[in-house]
C-alpha cells in the first residue's frame, strides 16, 4: 500500500469488525457476533453492524461477560403501510417496534436484523402481514410448503362488484363483506398466493382493486400490531 492510500485508510477509519478482533484476539466471525448481540459499544454508543467503520481516536468497548456464542434466530412479522418496499434497505428505521414486544420481546439488537429473508412479500403499494425470518423451518413453511398455507385479504374494490363475478376469482375462495360508496369490499382466500396475484385475479374477473390488506398468514393474523409497526414471532405461534 503507499503513501496516498495508507492516508486514505486511516481517513475512512477501520472496519470495526477488523479493530475488534485485533483488540480482543478473537476471530472476526467472533467479533461480528458480539457486534450482533448488541455487547459492542463506540464512545458509549451502539454498534449497529460489524461494517461500521471506527476512528483510531474512538473507543471500542465489549460489555463485561458478553459471550461469542451466535444469536437464536428470530421470525419478525410487521404490519406494512401502503406505499414502503419490502425490499428497501433502510426498512426497519422506517418502521417502530410494537410496544408490549418491546418490553417482553428480545432486545432489538443488531443480530435481529442481519440476515432477515422477506418470505412473505407485498408489492409496494399492498398493506398488511408481512413476515421476515432467519429461521430456516419458517421459510420452509412460507415458501416450500406454500400451497399448504391460507392467506387472507380484504380487497375494496371500485364501484359495485356483482356477486356472479366471484367465482371468476378462483382458485380463490371470495365474498363481498361490506358496501359502501363506490366501494365494494371482498374478503378473498388463497393457499400459497405468488406476489400480485389476487390483484391478477380479479383483473381477469373485471375487478379493478382500489387496495388490498393482507390480515393473516396461517394461523396468525394482523390483528393487534398497528401500521407501520413490527414485533418478534412468538414461541408458542405457528404459521
Amino acid at each position: 500500500m503507499n503513501d496516498a492510500t495508507a492516508d486514505a485508510a486511516a481517513a475512512g477509519g477501520e472496519r470495526l469488525s477488523k479493530r475488534l478482533a485485533a483488540q480482543l484476539g478473537c476471530s472476526r466471525r467472533e467479533a461480528e457476533q458480539l457486534v450482533a448481540q448488541g455487547a459492542v459499544s463506540i464512545d458509549g454508543q451502539p454498534a449497529t453492524a460489524p461494517q461500521q467503520r471506527v476512528m483510531a481516536h474512538q473507543r471500542v468497548s465489549v460489555t463485561p461477560g458478553a459471550s461469542a456464542a451466535p444469536p437464536a434466530p428470530a421470525t419478525l412479522l410487521l404490519h406494512k403501510p401502503a406505499g414502503i418496499d419490502c425490499a428497501d434497505p433502510k426498512l426497519w428505521s422506517r418502521l417502530q417496534r410494537d410496544a408490549a414486544d418491546a418490553l417482553h420481546g428480545r432486545p432489538a439488537v443488531p443480530g435481529l436484523f442481519i440476515g432477515q429473508r422477506c418470505v412473505a412479500p407485498l408489492a409496494t403499494h399492498e398493506s398488511g402481514l408481512v413476515v421476515f425470518t432467519q429461521v430456516p423451518g419458517v421459510a420452509r413453511r412460507l415458501l416450500d410448503d406454500a400451497p399448504l398455507v391460507e392467506h387472507e385479504y380484504t380487497v375494496e374494490i371500485d364501484g359495485e362488484a356483482d356477486p356472479a363475478l366471484l367465482p371468476r376469482l378462483r382458485p380463490a375462495r371470495a365474498s363481498i363483506g361490506s358496501r359502501r360508496e363506490g366501494r365494494t369490499g371482498l374478503r378473498v382466500v388463497l393457499h400459497g398466493p405468488d406476489p400480485g396475484q389476487i390483484e391478477a385475479l380479479c383483473r381477469a374477473a373485471g375487478l379493478a382493486v382500489a387496495t388490498l390488506k393482507r390480515l393473516r398468514i396461517g394461523r396468525l393474523p394482523l390483528a393487534g400490531l398497528a401500521a407501520g409497526q413490527w414485533r418478534c414471532l412468538r414461541g408458542q405461534e405457528r404459521f
